[in-house]
């Protein structure tokens, strides 16, 4: 629950909740984003080893269900109807996401068997 946290919680408050739009808070958040993703395990960012050669590690079941809950919950707005339902499919087919082979495959199955 990083988000909860100083490191976090200032700079996303800041970007989403307040009429403050400048190059400082747009950098906080971004660092703050940063942190999120590589301190969160159910973040795919977490398990990277090596960006230059696409290498990661493979994650546990669990941080894969927690990825696509995650995944599918930013495709809401403040629980709205789906702005796009397609968006973890996107994710699992993106170039930009690196993936441990396993992890892949196992989130390919999760998916097939899930419907979404």
């Amino acid at each position: 629950m990083s988000k909860f946290s100083l490191q976090e919680f200032i700079p996303y408050a800041l970007k989403f909740y307040s009429n403050q739009k400048n190059e400082n808070v747009e950098l906080r958040w971004k660092k703050a984003w940063l942190h999120h993703q590589n301190h969160n395990k159910h973040h795919w960012e977490y398990w990277i080893v090596n960006r230059n050669t696409r290498e990661a590690l493979p994650m546990p079941k669990k941080y894969i269900i927690e990825m696509v809950c995650d995944w599918r919950s930013f495709s809401r707005k403040w629980g709205r109807k789906v702005k796009e339902p397609s968006l973890v499919i996107r994710m699992l087919e993106s170039d930009s996401v690196i993936l441990h082979p396993q992890t892949r495959k196992e989130l390919e199955v999760y998916l097939k068997h899930t419907n979404i």
